[in-house]
């Protein structure tokens, strides 16, 4: 039986207008990255739904993407659909998208995000988060593209993960793009998403499946979460709503209990059994949160979007030169060097603070 995700957040599910969609990626060129995952598939099923020109879904992936493109080939056989196989870390791979495709509009999914595995693999997490989301937007703006979307998350305030602090380098090249870019950047932040790959609903159901134990890591951990519809939902609206530059953040309600989560399903499931409490794993902290104190959230048309829209003055070449050390340090895979070099890029990192 379907989960009821109303009941399991414990607040309304939120529903959003595409009729001004339909006029900004209708008869367009649009790629999506990382189109095999929850997110990115979700966007490719619902941008079909709008009537683009063609829609291309880069991914290296090949099993979830033949999968996407079956789907999307038996119910949206009038859209010109192209599954391209690459890594956007590979320059060669992302010019090649680009100079057979031509993409006007840009969703950038793409991403580790999987915080305690970024811990153990941080050199991974750049060399995707910050060096692929670089060479992708480098080359919207090469290819003169209009509008580019980056998905982050709300691990990038405050991070106290490798995982969140990648997420805040790749919103800051946003940033660093814009005022000499005609391509439009947005970043859209949001919490957890139920029901993706390796999130704790479908890791819930297994355990429940299997008699327990439900494992959660502590009886305070609270998260915000979003449905992938939402998520989804959320950052199609950016191009309804954006002028570049800007950060928008959904407010999700309260943050949930993770524990309380475990017991809704387990009470849903009609099943007696244990939850056992596991510790915080590495780069976890107890809160998250969406947006730092000096981020001044302004409304938007949709009551349930904030937008922010920074006046700091970005330098490119600054952040060309941030990059390089970047990519030295991940050459040398000098763990130590890449922690203090990301305390020197963000100074609210706290790598040893699990709160």
């Amino acid at each position: 039986m379907p989960l009821n995700f109303e009941a399991l957040l414990g607040r309304q599910l939120l529903y959003f207008d595409t009729a001004p969609l339909r006029v900004r990626i209708g008869g367009r060129r649009v790629l999506v990255t990382g189109a095999a995952g929850s997110i990115g598939s979700e966007l490719c099923r619902q941008i079909a739904a709008l009537g683009p020109a063609l829609l291309v879904g880069l991914d290296n992936a090949e099993t979830p993407l033949f999968l996407i493109e079956q789907e999307l080939r038996r119910s949206h056989a009038e859209i010109e659909f192209h599954p391209e196989i690459g890594d956007i870390t590979r320059k060669e791979h992302v010019e090649a998208v680009f100079n057979r495709h031509k993409p006007e509009i840009l969703f950038h999914a793409a991403a580790y995000k999987h915080v305690p595995m970024m811990e153990l693999h941080p050199f991974a997490a750049v060399e995707t988060n910050v060096f692929g989301t670089a060479e992708v937007a480098e080359a919207a703006v090469r290819h003169g593209a209009d509008d580019f979307v980056l998905i982050s998350s709300d691990k990038a305030v405050r991070p106290t993960s490798i995982m969140g602090a990648t997420k805040r380098l790749a919103e800051e090249i946003m940033h660093a793009l814009q005022p000499t870019s005609s391509t439009r950047f947005y970043s859209v932040r949001f919490g957890n998403v139920l029901g993706s790959s390796g999130s704790v609903i479908p890791i819930f159901e297994e355990q429940i499946a299997a008699g327990g134990p439900v494992t959660v890591t502590h009886p305070e951990m609270r998260r915000y979460f979003m449905t992938i519809p939402e998520a989804t939902g959320l950052v199609l609206q950016t191009l309804a709503m954006g002028k570049g530059g800007e950060l928008f953040i959904l407010d999700m309600g309260e943050p949930v209990r993770i524990v309380e989560l475990a017991e809704r399903m387990i009470r849903i499931a009609g099943r007696e059994v244990e939850i056992q409490f596991t510790g915080m794993r590495p780069g976890e902290k107890l809160f998250e949160e969406l947006n730092l104190e000096s981020e001044d959230l302004q409304p938007t048309a949709n009551e349930r979007i904030k937008t922010y829209r920074t006046t700091e003055k970005h330098n490119i070449a600054l952040t060309h030169f941030m990059l390089f050390q970047l990519r030295r340090i991940v050459a040398e895979r000098d763990r130590e060097a890449l922690i203090e070099l990301l305390g020197r890029l963000i100074p609210d990192f706290r790598p040893d603070a699990q709160k």
